[in-house]
C-alpha cells in the first residue's frame, strides 16, 4: 500500500508494515505481479511520473518509461505483464493502457480508447476496465458527460460492454478476483 508518499507492505492477516521505499520523491500506485516476486508502481523521481518496479523483497527499483507524460502502474496481466496508464500513445488527450513486457521491455498498446484502471481476468482475455479516465472531480453521484464507468471486453468481442451504466454515479477501480469483478462505486 502507499502511505505518505511511500510504499509498505503487511501480511493479510495484520501486524507490522515493512517500508519498502524512502526516498524523497512520492511513490504511488503499487500492484504486485501475479507471482508475488515483483513491485510496479508509479514513482516520481526525476520529473514526470515513471513505471518502476522493484523487487518485493527489497532492493534498488528499475525505470521502464521515459515518455514524457506520465505512467501510472494500474495492474498486472496473468502472464506477468505490467499494464500501466498513460496518455503518451493516444494520439488525443485521453488515456491509453499499455502492457509492458518486463522480460524484453517490450510494450503493446490496449486497443481500448479511453480506457485507464485495468484487471484482467484469469484467462488474460477479459479485461475490466474505467473510461474516462479520471477528471479530477469527486462529486457524488455525478452523472455529466465524464461519469466513469466499468467496461468488460473479451479479446474476439465487436465492442466492449458498460457493465454500470445502469445506475446514476461513477464507478472506478475495477479489480478482478476469484471469479468476481469488484469496484469503487458511489452507489448508495
Amino acid at each position: 500500500f502507499a502511505a505518505e508518499g511511500d510504499l509498505f507492505s503487511v501480511p493479510l492477516s495484520g501486524g507490522l508494515a515493512h517500508r519498502l521505499t524512502s526516498h524523497a520523491a512520492e511513490e504511488s500506485d503499487p500492484t504486485i505481479s501475479p507471482d508475488g516476486s515483483t513491485l510496479a508502481f508509479t514513482g516520481r523521481y526525476e520529473g514526470p511520473a515513471a513505471l518502476y518496479t522493484m523487487p518485493l523483497a527489497g532492493g534498488a527499483p528499475t525505470r521502464w518509461t521515459y515518455d514524457g507524460d506520465a505512467a501510472i502502474a494500474t495492474s498486472w496481466t496473468p502472464d506477468g505483464k505490467v499494464v500501466y496508464r498513460t496518455r503518451q500513445y493516444a494520439g488525443i488527450p485521453k488515456n491509453g493502457l499499455v502492457q509492458l513486457n518486463i522480460a524484453d521491455g517490450t510494450r503493446t498498446l490496449v486497443p481500448l480508447a479511453g480506457a485507464s484502471e485495468a484487471s484482467y481476468d484469469a484467462s488474460g482475455r477479459t479485461v475490466f476496465f474505467a473510461r474516462p479516465g479520471f477528471h479530477n472531480n469527486v462529486t457524488k453521484r455525478y452523472t455529466g458527460g465524464t461519469a466513469r464507468n466499468v467496461w468488460k471486453y473479451t479479446a474476439g468481442a465487436a465492442e466492449a460492454q458498460n457493465l454500470t451504466d445502469d445506475h446514476r454515479g461513477e464507478s472506478h477501480s475495477p479489480m478482478w478476483h476469484d471469479g468476481r469483478v469488484y469496484f469503487v462505486s458511489d452507489r448508495d
